[in-house]
């Protein structure tokens, strides 16, 4: 498409795989044949488990794994490891990994390119213009072909929606899929679907006032025309009266 604007470079990304929450329903499905697993699956064959569902392309959710009892029972043994990488890919995002390595240890490729990928979304829903230098340096990506093939993928997974502008380096972020919840996390949805509520109140009594604006509006204009159509009846009868009385006067 050829355009003469500055915004030229403003690439819409793909929009592939269906919408998000059919992405993460995906998403979810893929979890659930490790969930069923996991409940007969016990210390090394339960992190065998758990790293395979780190490993799989297409589970970007781990909140029902992270809540199996066999999950949970690797804690305090020689394979908690194990779940505290769970819990940063279910909660967590690149710096946080970077900030415990030592502990956690070295992820495999598919773990590294799934993990900057939830970093990417984790920036999404806070912000809708992230821009380039800020995500290259969230998830240690330099080069912007490898930033904007990283960026893409995200969309092929059902991850985000939304358009690259190349010209001022920055993604604008329409939607993006939900990231597990964690308990602490509920106080801050409240807060922001409270201050969705009031703002979408808000604009209910302003349409409110517009409808009743126009409704009077409507009426007086009814009334003043009204009361035009009635003079001007007024002014016809006289016209009227008076050519009755030249008639009658000249005869």
């Amino acid at each position: 498409l050829k355009t003469h604007s500055r915004f030229s470079s403003l690439q819409r990304l793909p929009a592939v795989g269906g919408p998000l929450r059919a992405g993460m329903d995906a998403s979810v499905n893929s979890l659930s044949q490790f969930v069923i697993l996991a409940q007969t699956a016990q210390g090394r064959a339960c992190e065998a488990l758990v790293r395979q569902a780190l490993d799989h392309s297409g589970v970007f959710v781990f909140g029902e794994l992270l809540d199996c009892p066999n999950v949970q029972a690797l804690n305090g043994t020689e394979f908690q490891r194990a779940l505290e990488l769970l819990r940063l890919f279910a909660f967590g995002t690149y710096p946080d990994y970077k900030a415990r390595q030592s502990e956690l240890g070295d992820l495999s490729p598919s773990q590294l390119r799934k993990l900057q990928m939830l970093t990417l979304v984790s920036m999404a829903t806070k912000d809708k213009l992230i821009k380039f230098s800020d995500l290259e340096a969230a998830i240690e990506i330099s080069g912007a072909r490898e930033l904007e093939d990283l960026i893409i993928e995200a969309v092929y997974q059902n991850l985000i929606v939304g358009k690259m502008d190349q010209e001022n380096r920055c993604l604008i972020v329409e939607s993006c899929a939900c990231r597990d919840c964690r308990d602490e996390d509920i106080d801050y949805i409240i807060e922001t679907l409270t201050n969705w509520q009031d703002s979408a109140q808000s604009m209910m009594k302003s349409l409110d006032s517009v409808v009743q604006y126009s409704h009077d509006s409507f009426e007086k204009q009814k009334a003043a025309r009204e009361e035009l159509e009635k003079e001007v009846q007024g002014v016809r009868e006289s016209f009227a009266k008076e050519g009755d009385l030249g008639v009658k006067t000249g005869a």
